[in-house]
């Protein structure tokens, strides 16, 4: 019997091997019937600053979605602070992105963004990402400044911030508009699933995302046109890319280091155990 799951994606870019597991009838061949959500129905607007309301959240919680991939961090953080679900993995694709500054900022360095503040999604990945960067480049955390908007692109090209953390394809059209990128992001993503997918369906959406990143592997420009699709056709060549790298287990010890790293900067108020959070099978 053909099982229905009710995915919502992430990012149109970053999680195209799972439309293109649908489209390729990957899940099909799993025996899934994967009814799949590319965006969520409010669009911008719905990509409030408290992540419990945004809609893939909130779907989940009230059963009307299975599956969801996000940032690693959220996976962690949606799971042991709204509990239900697990992670059931790190996601297909090595999530990329870019630091962005407005046409008239004089920054020119990652360093100089230190008290600046910058436009990001509260508690996504590029909010994490962004930090990460950030300190690697010498800021100390207490003096990087993040600050939530709805819209980066919007606040970016208004004047309301000079500078954001994005993903495509808003990179891509912020360089169109005259913005500079400043540095490079890049992040894994967990895949979380519901209370009622089991070890074998999980293993079902596994095996079929997979055949998705083989799929696209395949040709470098058929992998672009199709992870770009978003862009104007003239953009896809340059278009920012993921990386490729299939469904993996998450590993205690990469959980571990995550957990730490949010401990430490007052983003979990408790350590979660792996066992609650991930489904290791």
């Amino acid at each position: 019997m053909t099982r229905t799951i009710r995915l919502q994606s992430d990012s149109n870019a970053h999680d195209r091997p799972w439309r293109v597991a649908v489209e390729q009838g990957f899940f099909a061949d799993e025996g899934l019937a994967v009814e799949y959500f590319e965006d969520n129905p409010k669009g911008a607007a719905g990509r409030v600053q408290d992540f419990s309301k945004r809609w893939k959240e909130s779907q989940l919680q009230n059963g009307a979605l299975e599956v969801y991939p996000v940032c690693e961090w959220g996976a962690i953080e949606r799971v042991h602070e709204l509990g239900g679900g697990k992670i059931i993995g790190l996601d297909t694709t090595v999530r990329t992105g870019a630091l962005m500054v407005s046409r008239d900022s004089k920054v020119q360095s990652l360093a100089e963004l230190r008290n600046v503040p910058i436009a990001v999604t509260w508690h996504a990945g590029t909010f994490y990402a962004a930090i990460e960067a950030l300190e690697a480049a010498g800021v100390p955390f207490e003096e990087i400044t993040l600050v939530h908007a709805n819209d980066r692109l919007a606040a970016l090209l208004s004047g309301g911030v000079q500078a954001a953390a994005l993903m495509e394809p808003l990179v891509s059209r912020a360089l169109a508009a005259g913005a500079r990128k400043i540095a490079d992001l890049r992040w894994r993503g967990g895949i979380v699933a519901g209370d009622g997918i089991d070890d074998e369906t999980a293993e079902k959406l596994r095996r079929a995302l997979n055949r998705a990143i083989a799929w696209l592997r395949e040709n470098e420009d058929r992998s672009r046109q199709e992870v770009l699709r978003d862009l104007a056709p003239e953009q896809r060549s340059s278009g920012l890319m993921p990386e490729l790298i299939g469904v993996k287990t998450y590993q205690r010890n990469e959980f571990q280091e995550k957990v730490d790293w949010m401990l430490d900067r007052g983003f979990l108020k408790e350590a979660p155990q792996y066992s609650e959070v991930v489904r290791s099978k």
